[in-house]
């Protein structure tokens, strides 16, 4: 099965912010290297936006990160 039609991976606890919570890749730089990893990393970045939906209800208003 390829990348892109497995389900997005569920995001672990985020204690360290040099891995990607998704996949647990080591990342090369914690801000903009999470960034760059969802852009090479479609299904990452499908948890990421999961992740975030999941979240928004319980923000006030919307969220800007």
């Amino acid at each position: 099965m390829s990348q892109s039609t497995r389900s997005p991976p569920i995001a672990r606890t985020w204690d360290d912010p040099s891995a990607c919570p998704f996949c647990l890749t080591e990342l090369a730089d914690p801000g903009a290297g999470f960034m760059r990893h969802l852009e090479e990393s479609p299904r990452c970045a499908a948890g990421f936006e999961n992740w975030r939906d999941a979240v928004a209800s319980d923000m006030r208003g919307e969220w800007s990160g």
